[in-house]
């Protein structure tokens, strides 16, 4: 559940009709990893590179060899790419520095020890690459191991969002059975399912933004695909989800400015 910007970081979304900051909310739905241009140093052969490029989180790469070593995404495109997006990982709980390079082993954004396995957002400045690399210095004996991996550019929102949102980290669901005696004493609880569910609201975006800018092409390819999302990256760097949406979102242009609102139900991991 963290982001990390690179330190020469520069914001490129911003432009005089949509003038942005980074506590602006991130969207990560865009994805150019494959299983085909995916490749790592070292691979069990039941759990291959590939894994990564499948946004289930059942499924995962694990290394077989400990030290220095990649996760390496060939860029096909020429399109601007500014975030990498790892979800399902050890690199928190073994202690694992990772940065992120390219072709050229240039580090983009380096030396990261995240404080645990939730899912992250590294964020660095639009451009484009032949190469991204997710390197990991993985101590003695210690074997990484990523089940989700995107690479892309992020979806920056055009407005902040203020009030009305739950962060997914806050939003625990739970699915309980209690007991009770015949006189009415509680025998306790029994847990059956527990998960993350939010609301994010959406409103006044403006309908040159939401067709210019992707609002459309992401909900069309959210409805089949997981995301991650940020509500205030900057204030909070550690509220970071990977969710997919659990009901179909309808925007609707509101008056008397026409601008566009809708209302976001996802559940996800944390």
């Amino acid at each position: 559940m963290s982001l990390v910007i690179s330190q020469n970081f520069v914001l490129t979304d911003a432009t005089p009709e949509f003038p942005v900051t980074l506590d602006h909310p991130v969207i990560g739905w865009h994805n150019i990893v494959t299983p085909t241009n995916i490749s790592a140093t070292f691979a069990d052969p039941d759990h291959p590179a590939s894994n990564v490029a499948n946004p289930a989180t059942h499924l995962e790469w694990r290394s077989i060899g400990d030290g220095g070593q990649y996760l390496t995404v060939t860029v096909d495109t020429v399109d601007a790419l500014d975030y990498v997006g790892i979800a399902g990982h050890n690199f928190g709980s073994e202690q694992i520095p990772v940065s992120i390079q390219d072709s050229l082993g240039n580090t983009l954004l380096g030396d990261v020890l995240l404080p645990d396995d939730s899912p992250a957002l590294f964020r660095f400045t639009a451009q484009s690459f032949s190469q991204i690399k997710l390197y990991m210095q993985a101590p003695a004996g210690v074997l990484p191991r990523v089940a989700v991996m995107y690479v892309g550019k992020l979806l920056v929102l055009e407005r902040k969002i203020y009030v009305g949102h739950t962060p997914l980290t806050q939003a625990r669901r739970v699915n309980v059975q209690s007991g009770r005696s015949e006189s009415g004493k509680f025998l306790g609880r029994i847990v059956l399912g527990a998960w993350r569910e939010t609301v994010i609201p959406l409103s006044l975006l403006s309908p040159e933004w939401y067709r210019d800018h992707g609002g459309d092409e992401f909900l069309a390819v959210a409805a089949e695909t997981p995301f991650f999302f940020g509500w205030r990256p900057q204030s909070y760097p550690y509220e970071i989800g990977y969710c997919w949406t659990i009901e179909d979102p309808m925007p609707v242009p509101t008056g008397p400015s026409n601008r566009i609102a809708f209302d976001l139900k996802v559940s996800g991991i944390v």
